[in-house]
């Protein structure tokens, strides 16, 4: 028997039967995941499916049919996007074969991923990081901005400073991927003659990492500015690394003293 410590006492609660306890975890289940990941995931299974389908292999997964999509995909995609549909696929498959992360881990599967990234190794393009002087130009570019323009403007100026995310600014074409519950309120707009707030609906992480750094704000206000839960704030300051983290560590701005949450006039 277990030993019972304390002798709180219980609610009284009325049994589920077997039928609503599986109703209400597939409910759960599928609100595991956000409504954007679960489309890409899906969009992995279905070319794992067909992948299976075209070759007449098996959809259980093994090492060998994992290796040889991998294989095939590499061909056809980047292998850095193989890798992420794997996840997906795993994501997908693990209610039917609770195995299938233990395939993805196998020896045969790590190697021929590896394998395929060095073939068809291609380097990463990163795009430059937006300066305070790029904010400038695209405001300069609109000496009589229309409505549409302002609304641009403001998005842009917003997502720069606000440390936002597309996906917070926008309201995307898919229906699927609409939420109501993660618009921003009209009525949360705060206005005054320096600044103008707005509550967000949900927690996400932003960018501007590398203009903050160059600021010289301290690596602990990027973080809690930004809403990450860990360090991995700093791969977004790229301009210059070890230059930024030294003016960050050394308290100097590389802005020349200027306010980095200041508006472009």
């Amino acid at each position: 028997m277990i030993p019972t410590l304390c002798r709180a006492k219980q609610p009284i609660r009325e049994a589920w039967p077997l039928e609503r306890l599986v109703h209400e975890r597939s409910i759960n289940l599928g609100l595991s995941l956000e409504r954007s990941t679960n489309h890409s995931y899906s969009s992995a299974l279905n070319s794992y499916l067909s992948f299976c389908d075209l070759h007449h292999f098996p959809i259980e997964p093994t090492p060998d049919t994992f290796s040889y999509f991998i294989t095939f995909m590499a061909t056809h995609i980047n292998p850095r996007s193989v890798d992420n549909y794997l996840s997906g696929i795993c994501s997908q498959l693990e209610e039917y074969y609770p195995s299938v992360r233990d395939v993805r881990k196998s020896r045969l599967v790590a190697r021929t991923l590896r394998g395929a990234k060095r073939r068809y190794v291609t380097p990463i393009k990163r795009k430059l990081p937006l300066t305070r002087s790029d904010l400038a130009r695209v405001v300069d570019s609109f000496p009589h901005p229309s409505h549409d323009d302002k609304l641009f403007l403001a998005i842009l100026l917003d997502g720069f400073h606000g440390l936002l995310r597309l996906g917070e600014l926008v309201w995307p074409d898919n229906r699927q991927l609409q939420l109501r519950h993660k618009l921003s309120l009209r009525t949360s707009v705060c206005t005054t003659l320096t600044h103008h707030s707005f509550v967000l609906q949900t927690h996400k992480r932003g960018f501007c990492a590398t203009s903050l750094a160059a600021a010289g704000v301290s690596p602990a206000e990027i973080q809690a500015m930004g809403r990450w839960s860990s360090d991995s704030f700093r791969s977004y300051i790229r301009k210059n690394q070890t230059l930024l983290l030294a003016l960050v560590f050394n308290g100097r701005s590389a802005h020349d003293g200027r306010d980095p949450f200041a508006l472009v006039h």
